[in-house]
């Protein structure tokens, strides 16, 4: 797991406010300036877990985040505007997203904040940065009520679990595959609705589910369900969830002597590593051994300003990514919150290392038509799959 940043470095979060007056607060005009006639900074705030289980993703994140911002400054920044972070540490927990959700939104220097990096953690949150007129842009956010249920606030780029499951029953399927075993994280926000809607599809096409067996992150001995879930000898094994506890779960099936494919883990370093990984196919929307241009450049910069970091992964495409389209977006409609809000309704086009390029659909407040690359896990790396 890749070490945590010191916390030195992070611009410290005004204190909390009350939100009746948060809501009515907004960021300073795109012409004000310093005193000594400099042009004023323009701050987005990052809700992420800095500590806790989901700490390297909060990691995954910064990393990205200061490459991005560091990149955007040199260009000028936001129409001359210099471009700085604010991280509060939410631990991806709802519990402590709340009350930084209250913390930014009663900072008035603040015009968007990133995150989280859970939908769980964003949605209870939602409510607070809709009250704040604050935009919250959940960019890993994968599961569809984040957008769905939100309001004009809630914005991400992130495919949504329906759509990721979706593709992956219907990828199986063309693959040959008439049979699988399945496990899935028995979460109410995001395990179960991506398990039904993979089962949905699976119904719908004619993919058999052989068992399927809800489990949980926290778990550390998944043999019991494993050994359910493969009695009847399903031609390949789904796992939906996460990379943690899918390379613990890829162990214990292999320890048990199942040979079939594997379907999911994720693009991160826990996953990647682990030996009996290998072979793994899941759907990508970034692939960093890709030939474009755009994401050579980008992992190329990346490594530089990170020369221990050997994996850059979707978690680190995702935010360089959401960075520069919220440069764009405020570029577009003005430094301030009504302008930043403005700005993601009318951009359209920003060049993108995981998309090409990324417009909004208005209705959803996602991105249009994203589309997933089949890819292999060989060496501890993720490539292309024409198999």
């Amino acid at each position: 797991m890749k070490k945590l940043l010191q916390r030195a470095a992070v611009v410290s979060v005004a204190g909390f406010m009350a939100l009746g007056l948060a809501a009515c607060s907004g960021a300073a005009d795109a012409s004000s300036t310093s005193g000594s006639g400099k042009k004023s900074t323009v701050y987005f705030g990052v809700s992420a877990a800095e500590t806790g289980q989901y700490a390297q993703y909060g990691q995954q994140f910064k990393e990205a985040f200061d490459l991005a911002v560091e990149q955007a400054n040199a260009k000028g920044g936001i129409n001359g505007h210099p471009v700085a972070l604010k991280y509060e540490d939410s631990q991806s927990d709802p519990k402590q997203s709340v009350p930084v959700a209250q913390k930014f939104v009663g900072d008035s220097s603040v015009v968007l904040v990133f995150g989280d990096y859970s939908s769980a953690a964003s949605i209870p949150a939602s409510p607070i940065y809709t009250a704040g007129k604050l935009l919250q842009y959940g960019f890993n956010n994968s599961n569809p009520d984040f957008t769905a249920k939100g309001s004009e606030y809630q914005w991400s780029t992130s495919i949504t679990t329906s759509d990721t499951y979706k593709w992956t029953a219907d990828y199986i399927k063309k693959r040959g595959i008439k049979s699988v075993g399945v496990t899935y994280l028995n979460t109410a926000d995001w395990g179960i609705p991506a398990f039904q809607a993979f089962k949905s599809e699976a119904d719908k096409i004619g993919l058999k589910i052989t068992d399927a067996e809800a489990v949980l992150d926290t778990a550390d001995d998944y043999k019991p369900s494993l050994i359910k879930a493969v009695k009847s000898n399903p031609q390949a094994f789904v796992h939906v969830g996460y990379g943690p506890d899918a390379s613990k779960i890829v162990t214990q099936l292999r320890a048990i002597g199942y040979k079939g494919t594997f379907f999911g883990g994720q693009d991160e370093e826990s996953f990647d590593g682990t030996p009996d990984a290998t072979g793994a196919i899941n759907g990508a929307q970034f692939v960093e051994t890709s030939t474009d241009p755009a994401v050579k450049s980008f992992v190329a910069a990346f490594k530089k300003k990170y020369p221990n970091e050997t994996d850059v992964t979707s978690f680190e495409a995702g935010a360089y990514d959401a960075l520069n389209v919220a440069v764009a977006a405020a570029k577009k409609g003005g430094i301030t919150r009504e302008g930043i809000l403005k700005g993601f309704k009318e951009v359209k086009d920003v060049p993108s290392v995981v998309y090409g390029k990324i417009t909004f659909d208005p209705t959803t407040r996602r991105v249009q038509s994203p589309q997933l690359t089949p890819t292999v896990l060989k060496g501890g790396k993720w490539v292309v799959y024409n198999g």
